[in-house]
């Protein structure tokens, strides 16, 4: 015999666990989201419990619905980011959302228990308005207790940089970036990426016209006053480009209180600020390994 199904309790339930769902997926990606924003990501995120209503269908078409589910919300909940950070935020609120479906599967296989229907992937609780508030509670608790066990993701660790270009200095922050490998291919010399809109004012003023001929694509390279622009591979989300480099004539880097002097180091521009980062550089661990 099967449950009877109310639209009300189904939207309700589904947006209370996807509420909580996409506050995890913030928590385990160190993401920001603005509390409405979440609200709404939870709303857009219930309706796609309505597939609970549909025949089963096949298992490819349900995963399918599934990701747009996912990917949708986190979209709406969480902070632009690059593409990167948008496929990991909806990796982990997909995966989520697989064990939920999976542990109320495995419930309902080995306990039968009344009230929950399970199809397509979508689940529905038929509770009462008591048993769902404290179920609400139960879990907002759980995740605070979470957090005051583990603590909150941490920010990204941020370096002190200083360095000499063209007889200039710039003085800037930078951000330690694990996935960041960038090298002169001719030299094998390690390159750091500085945003040129961001520390554009601090360059040289010979340095600086180089740049801007460069990304206004009046040159390709520059050789003067024995300063070379080179130009390195670079691999992003976006595909594969060409950065334009120098090497710097001193680098220092400054990293939970120690400081190290790096011999041999190019720094390459992008033409791009550094969204959503208080820093206008990053520095790889090739850079940073005698004092990680």
């Amino acid at each position: 015999m099967r449950t009877v199904i109310y639209l009300d309790i189904l939207l309700a339930v589904n947006f209370i666990l996807d509420f909580f769902l996409l506050l995890a997926t913030g928590k385990l990606c160190g993401a920001l989201a603005g509390r409405w924003r979440v609200v709404a990501a939870s709303a857009a995120a219930s309706l796609f419990s309505l597939v609970l209503l549909l025949p089963p269908l096949p298992m490819m078409i349900q995963l399918a619905i599934k990701v747009l589910g996912s990917a949708i919300p986190v979209f709406i909940g969480f902070q632009r980011g690059s593409l990167r950070q948008t496929a990991k935020r909806v990796f982990w609120f997909f995966l989520l959302n697989l064990l939920l479906a999976g542990a109320v599967f495995f419930w309902c296989i080995t306990l039968s228990p009344t009230g929950i229907e399970q199809n397509n992937l979508a689940v529905y609780f038929n509770l009462s308005p008591i048993t769902l508030i404290l179920s609400v509670l139960a879990v907002y608790l759980s995740l605070c207790l979470l957090e005051l066990i583990f603590g909150r993701p941490g920010a990204p660790p941020r370096v002190s940089l200083e360095l000499q270009l063209g007889g200039g200095w710039v003085k800037t922050s930078a951000m330690l970036d694990t996935g960041l490998s960038i090298r002169d291919p001719l030299t094998g010399t390690s390159c750091l990426l500085l945003s040129y809109p961001q520390v554009r004012l601090q360059l040289a003023g010979s340095l600086r016209q180089e740049l801007d001929d460069y990304f206004d694509g009046k040159t390709s390279a520059y050789h003067s006053g024995g300063r070379t622009l080179r130009l390195i591979p670079c691999r992003t989300a976006a595909g594969q480009e060409l950065l334009p480099a120098y090497r710097c004539e001193q680098c220092w880097v400054e990293y939970n209180g120690r400081k190290l002097t790096v011999q041999k180091a190019a720094a390459a521009f992008t033409p791009v600020p550094l969204q959503g980062q208080a820093v206008s550089a990053l520095i790889g661990p090739e850079l940073m390994e005698p004092i990680l």
